[in-house]
């Protein structure tokens, strides 16, 4: 009896390991996934895993446990570079500025080694048929097909290749073709269209001049035309507008608008070295006030400290902006708008001043919210991506701030990108490896 009973209650217990096995599976597959759509704020699908339940079948032990850690390093790799930051600048970002890296990037870092360490010491997959593991490589396999096919079905930039992940092919051209980069081509002083270079090759520079340096902003030559068409509705003078080139991440491209120098974020980037002659410096000498606002912390990238030695010593930060409303992303931090229009306001009354803003509501991945809010600049203009939607709005306050501010008397303002949203970094839809700006006069009579 007690035998009969015995041999009933085997099978639940089968079933029961047989399911943990297959939940275990299924976290290893989906966990990049939750990772990456977690860290960029959407729906992404990681299709590589699903290629390792036939390889581990193949390959001994010791292989497969070497080849998933190096897809470890390789998820990680084009995580990061999804941030903007790539492998020649770790060790600037992550030992020269550790204490200012980003939390959400350091805990989705941290979080995801430390997750996936678990799987690999469990190695599930080895306890699954062999009818699983090719069902499972067949759908990463038809994943990872359709994302590299539909470029040649003209839909490179679609959402649908855009949401599927496929982190080696990524990493590779990384290593290749951005390593391969020569330095030369880009580092150093660079005579493109900069904030700088058109300040300095002016003939007058009015009372009041604002630079505001927009994050994740890419345009393409008609898209661009629209934006400039509907600011001149508005009776704005456009002095010039144009594309520059970008290379890095944000705090490159500011100092590319500063200083017109290209650099590299190595171990010991030297900003003393060029400051002297950066924009501050210049427009301090001519006896200007300067003042710098940005959204988000002091400590993030330790722009306080970077911008001391660029020369904007009244710098505001969120902690300093603390009765402006805030918005909600992956920066959570001061809305674009507030900041405009509060920058704006704080050079109201100064007899010369000089007004840097770098922007922050359009950093990605863009909250879904900030894509309903009341007033919507250059509505009608086909977005490629939120971020640009965004960016375009922190534009449009910009020129609706100053043209309602005629008390201010003569104003330059320069409008630029400092690189290409990285989702959509080098589309087929945007002007390739260019960023735009704008440069505008308002109120100034002659």
């Amino acid at each position: 009896m007690n035998l009969f009973f015995a041999s009933k209650k085997l099978p639940q217990v089968y079933l029961f390991s047989e399911k943990t096995v297959y939940i275990r599976c299924s976290l290893w597959l989906l966990l990049p996934s939750v990772i990456w759509s977690f860290v960029f704020g959407g729906f992404y699908f990681c299709a590589e895993p699903f290629i390792f339940p036939y390889l581990e079948r193949r390959l001994n032990a010791k292989v497969s446990f070497l080849l998933k850690i190096i897809w470890i390093f390789i998820f990680l790799i084009a995580m990061l570079a999804s941030w903007n930051i790539y492998p020649a600048a770790y060790h600037f970002y992550f030992l020269i500025l550790m204490g200012g890296a980003p939390l959400q990037v350091v805990l989705a870092c941290l979080s995801f080694v430390f997750l996936m360490c678990i799987f690999l010491c469990s190695a599930p997959y080895r306890e699954t048929s062999v009818g699983l593991k090719k069902n499972i490589m067949l759908i990463g396999g038809c994943f990872i097909f359709l994302k590299f096919i539909m470029p040649v079905l003209g839909q490179g930039d679609s959402m649908i290749r855009r949401n599927i992940i496929a982190s080696s092919p990524f990493v590779v051209k990384i290593l290749l073709l951005d390593v391969k980069s020569k330095d030369g081509e880009f580092l150093g002083p660079t005579n493109a269209p900069t904030f700088l270079n058109h300040l300095t090759s002016a003939q007058d520079v009015p009372a009041k001049v604002v630079l505001l340096v927009v994050e994740s902003w890419g345009e393409s030559q008609a898209s661009l035309s629209e934006v400039k068409q509907i600011i001149l509705r508005d009776g704005v003078n456009i002095v010039d507008v144009g594309f520059t080139d970008y290379h890095g991440s944000t705090l490159q491209g500011e100092v590319r608008e500063l200083c017109s120098q290209n650099i590299k974020l190595d171990a010991h980037p030297n900003f003393s070295s060029f400051s002297g002659s950066c924009a501050p410096a210049y427009m301090k000498k001519k006896g200007y006030e300067i003042f710098g606002l940005h959204g988000y912390l002091k400590m993030f990238y330790a722009r306080k400290s970077v911008w001391n030695e660029l020369g904007i010593r009244n710098a505001y930060f969120r902690t300093d902006l603390n009765q402006l409303k805030t918005c909600p992303g992956r920066f959570s931090g001061i809305c674009d708008e507030e900041l405009i229009k509060h920058g704006i306001d704080l050079i109201d009354g100064k007899n010369k001043a000089f007004l840097y803003m770098l922007s922050l509501s359009s950093h990605e991945p863009v909250a879904s919210s900030m894509l309903d809010v009341p007033m919507q600049y250059f509505r009608n203009i086909h977005a490629v991506s939120d971020s640009q939607i965004v960016a375009r709005n922190a534009v449009g306050a910009l020129v609706s701030a100053l043209n309602n501010k005629p008390q201010l008397g003569c104003t330059e303002a320069y409008v630029v990108g400092d690189h290409q949203p990285p989702s959509m970094g080098n589309s087929d839809q945007l002007q390739a490896h260019q960023v735009p700006y704008i440069r505008m006069s308002f109120h100034c009579h002659k």
